[in-house]
């Protein structure tokens, strides 16, 4: 579950609502957003039962939070509440328990009716370039713009623009 959801070509959201322990934590990590409500609690407890983080988060987290809070994180399995995620740079947003669901369909809606294709690629340039120097991330960006310029959605764009109007992209 978690690669599935790291290779989706679509943007993911995590909407975090109380406890995200273990692999729950694994797979809010693995959503390309995650937005918490003041009762979440975030914890990499593996180690509590003598395990190790096998979900793929010993990768993810370092790149969002740092080594040394991983290893905090990890090492302890303690728990961090929505706040202090938010602090960490774990989740994009903290909002109050009664408005997360409403918050986070409201940006799922919004990211809907933008150009899917573009997000795709996005989403992908973002995940290669963890591995890429950046002289091989600017050849894939070209590429991808390539593409994206070739796209229906990139022709509404320009237009809605001109015509200082919103776009109504199609995902072509």
């Amino acid at each position: 579950m978690v690669r599935k959801l790291w290779n989706l070509q679509k943007p993911t959201i995590a909407a975090v609502n109380g406890a995200a322990y273990g692999l729950g934590c694994g797979l809010a990590l693995s959503c390309d957003i995650r937005i918490a409500s003041e009762a979440a609690r975030f914890s990499e407890a593996f180690v509590r039962n003598g395990l190790i983080p096998a979900d793929g988060s010993a990768w993810q987290l370092p790149r969002l939070i740092g080594l040394s809070n991983t290893l905090l994180l990890q090492y302890t399995g303690d728990a961090v509440d929505g706040q202090e995620a938010f602090r960490m740079g774990l989740c994009s947003k903290v909002v109050p328990h009664a408005s997360l669901m409403e918050t986070t369909m409201a940006l799922a809606t919004r990211l809907a009716k933008g150009p899917t294709f573009a997000m795709s690629l996005i989403k992908m340039l973002v995940h290669k370039a963890q591995q890429q120097d950046l002289a091989e991330h600017l050849t894939q960006a070209a590429r991808a713009q390539q593409l994206a310029r070739q796209t229906a959605d990139h022709k509404e764009g320009v237009r809605a623009f001109l015509e200082k109007r919103p776009p109504r992209f199609t995902g072509r």
